[in-house]
């Protein structure tokens, strides 16, 4: 008897939603609907920023490939090549020195290392990570290559290195542009789930299945717009190499740059709105942490009325205050 007594103690132990999430079963189930939240939630402005961002910088990396290929002979947007021609120039099976392929790839690194310094966390930040001032330093990289005649394609090799981080970072490591290996591999892989869900179910998709439908069927069409992007910049690369040669590098560091400035207005278009999701996010980590609402100001945003407010107000066990007050929070969440 006591022994049961001491079972349903311990099973009443309230647990932190971070707890929670500890259990495989809880975490998979979580990371199929947010993979599915993400791709439907998208609003149609969202949507044609995701696939904007996407396609400009796929063809600016595959310009500036194309372009560093015809100049040096070596490509600068991936590090499959170069790792690879480490050892095939060590052991003479490729035409040249081994330390070029080498500076490659730590350029590359390091220029991924530079936009780990600017932008702190993984996820769509719009309006809060300076993400103009990698687009930025990108197209200056860029720049500082075509300014000394193209003469040292490790800056070109660290620009890519930036870009891929920032779109890696960003993107929670679903989009590449500066190669296209994984968007050829997620392309494929859509597709093929696309058809066994049709071939397994008989065409009669249930809510659910179709929901993954449409999550797949987005990402594919994302994948194709990607690659199709990388392929027309290899011909722009190419077409402006022959007829502008160093100067054509001014066409990937434009495009980037224009990407900047468009973060910039939507920074301040978009300022309140920011300010707001801040708050929530801040809000929101704190609980499920355990903490709670550490400010007035996160505490009125859990007060409110929005659907992330009373996702809060649910899981954390508490109701709102009807007087319009603060209400308390507790330090965990309620177990089941």
């Amino acid at each position: 008897m006591v022994q049961q007594q001491l079972i349903e103690e311990e099973e009443e132990q309230p647990v932190t939603f971070a707890e929670a999430i500890q259990n495989s079963a809880i975490r998979h189930v979580l990371l199929d609907q947010l993979q599915i939240s993400e791709a439907l939630s998208p609003s149609m402005m969202e949507t044609f920023g995701i696939h904007l961002v996407g396609i400009v910088l796929s063809i600016a990396a595959g310009a500036c490939n194309a372009i560093a290929f015809a100049k040096f002979q070596y490509y600068v947007s991936h590090v499959s090549g170069s790792a690879t021609a480490i050892g095939l120039r060590d052991e003479d099976l490729q035409v040249g020195p081994v330390a070029p392929p080498v500076w490659l790839v730590v350029y590359f690194i390091v220029g991924a290392s530079i936009c780990g310094l600017i932008v702190h966390s993984n996820g769509m930040r719009l309006g809060q990570a300076r993400y103009e001032v990698v687009l930025f330093l990108v197209a200056g990289m860029e720049l500082v290559c075509w300014y000394h005649d193209l003469a040292y394609p490790e800056w070109l090799a660290a620009a890519m290195g930036v870009q891929n981080a920032m779109i890696t970072q960003w993107s929670t490591a679903v989009l590449r542009t500066t190669h296209m290996t994984g968007t050829a591999t997620d392309l494929g892989s859509s597709f093929g789930r696309i058809i066994m869900r049709f071939v397994r179910l008989r065409c009669q998709l249930e809510d659910e299945d179709w929901n993954q439908h449409v999550a797949d069927r987005k990402k594919l069409v994302l994948m194709i717009c990607l690659l199709l992007s990388f392929i027309l910049g290899g011909f722009v690369g190419s077409a402006g190499y022959n007829s502008y040669k160093i100067h054509s590098l001014l066409i990937p560091a434009g495009l980037t740059i224009m990407l900047g400035f468009v973060h910039i207005a939507y920074c301040i278009l978009k300022r309140e709105e920011v300010k707001e999701e801040v708050v929530a996010e801040t809000a929101f980590r704190r609980q499920i942490s355990g903490k709670g609402p550490d400010d007035v100001e996160q505490q009125q945003f859990v007060q409110g009325n929005s659907a992330a407010a009373q996702f809060i107000r649910q899981i954390s066990g508490q109701q709102q205050d009807p007087s319009g007050g603060v209400a308390g929070f507790p330090a965990r969440l309620p177990g089941s």
